[in-house]
């Protein structure tokens, strides 16, 4: 799995925002590491769990910001939050569908950690390219 790399072009030069993309995107290389490790299924589902908790809390702290801003994309920006974080909870439910006493179906465990891997290396790094970049006027304003 290619892990993802901090880059200038994922910073907005708004540290608080910055902050939580860098923990976001620990997060996704943890997932991205553990899957390459073949890690337990369960340490997996853990990880996920994690991410999509630590990003709902993320993009409330986000869209707060936003509306302090007066972000006129804001509307869009909330309902592009919520488009990533149902796609991502699916991806949840079905890891914890999965993740049984009797162990996961190793065929679907392996298609389904490919699937959350290729989901997690590309919203985060699109989302704050395509997202993300076109508030950091306004909330720079803000300083």
């Amino acid at each position: 799995m290619t892990m993802i790399e901090w880059s200038n072009e994922l910073k907005l030069g708004v540290p608080a925002m910055d902050a939580e993309h860098r923990q976001l995107l620990k997060l996704t290389n943890d997932f991205l590491t553990a899957a390459g490790e073949h890690a337990p299924f369960p340490r997996l589902t853990h990880i996920m769990g994690e991410l999509i908790a630590r990003t709902r809390i993320h993009f409330q702290a986000e869209e707060t910001l936003l509306d302090r801003a007066a972000y006129p994309g804001l509307a869009g920006h909330k309902a592009e939050h919520g488009r990533l974080l149902v796609e991502a909870q699916r991806l949840y439910e079905r890891f914890t569908t999965l993740d049984d006493t009797l162990g996961p179906d190793q065929d679907a465990a392996r298609a389904l950690t490919l699937e959350a891997a290729q989901f997690l290396q590309r919203w985060l790094v699109d989302h704050i390219i395509a997202d993300d970049r076109p508030y950091r006027p306004y909330v720079l304003r803000l300083t």
